[in-house]
C-alpha cells in the first residue's frame, strides 16, 4: 500500500514562522500609523487645564457664602483650589511648550490661593481666579481642541 507517513513539523520551525509574522505584522502597524501631531501629543495637558479652569469656577461662589459664615465654604473654597493647582501640576507638556504661561498660571494660582488662605477680600479672589482662568486659556496652544 502507499501509506505516506507525515513528518511533524520541526519546533523551531514553527517559533521562526510565528517571530516573523509578529515582527511583519507589528512593522505594518508601524507603517500605516498616524504620524503624532503637536495637539495630539499636548491634549492630555490640555484636558489638565481645563479641569484646573473648572475647579476655578466655584471658588468666588463658595468664598462668598464662606464669608457670609459658612465653613463648609470656606473648606470647598480652598479645596478647589487646590484642584486647580494639582490639575496644573499634571499638565507637565504645557510647562515645556509655553514655560512663560505656566509660570504667569502658576503664580496666578499662587495668588489666589494666599487670597483664600489668608481670607482676603471677595473681591480680590475674584480677580485672582479671572487671572487664573486667563492664563489657563492662554496656556493653551492655539488649534488645539
Amino acid at each position: 500500500m502507499l501509506y505516506r507517513r507525515q513528518r511533524n513539523l520541526s519546533p523551531l520551525l514553527v517559533i521562526v514562522a510565528v517571530l516573523v509574522g509578529l515582527a511583519l505584522g507589528f512593522l505594518a502597524g508601524r507603517a500605516t500609523a498616524p504620524a503624532p501631531t503637536l495637539a495630539s501629543l499636548v491634549a492630555p495637558g490640555v484636558e489638565h487645564a481645563r479641569k484646573a479652569s473648572g475647579a476655578l469656577e466655584i471658588v468666588p461662589l463658595e468664598y462668598t457664602r464662606a464669608q457670609q459664615g459658612n465653613a463648609d465654604s470656606y473648606d470647598a473654597a480652598l479645596s478647589a483650589a487646590r484642584q486647580a493647582q494639582t490639575e496644573l501640576q499634571a499638565a507637565t507638556l504645557l510647562s515645556q511648550v509655553n514655560p512663560g504661561g505656566f509660570r504667569e498660571a502658576q503664580n496666578a494660582l499662587a495668588a489666589l490661593m494666599s487670597a483664600v488662605e489668608t481670607k482676603g477680600p471677595a473681591n480680590v479672589v475674584q480677580a485672582d481666579v479671572t487671572r487664573a482662568q486667563v492664563a489657563l486659556r492662554d496656556l493653551q496652544p492655539i488649534g488645539t481642541p
